[in-house]
């Protein structure tokens, strides 16, 4: 059975995103041209509203100087 509820991504990390952003001064449509994304992507994925493959996140996050890190269990 399908669920009708959309995937997105964390919130946290959604804030962690913006908070770096304005850290470094730039703007959304910068981070997003760093990033080869559409600036209204990049607002949803800083919003919380998308959810972003792995790959493109890791574009966003190297455009921010920022790494994918795991936790091991």
């Amino acid at each position: 059975m399908k669920s009708d509820k959309k995937e997105r991504i964390d919130p946290k990390l959604a804030m962690q995103l913006k908070e770096t952003r304005e850290k470094k001064g730039l703007t959304q449509a910068e981070v997003a041209k760093l990033s080869k994304v559409t600036e209204t992507f990049y607002a949803m994925t800083e919003r919380g509203e998308a959810n972003p493959s792995l790959a493109k996140l890791n574009r966003v996050l190297k455009a921010l100087g920022l790494k994918i890190s795991v936790k091991k269990a």
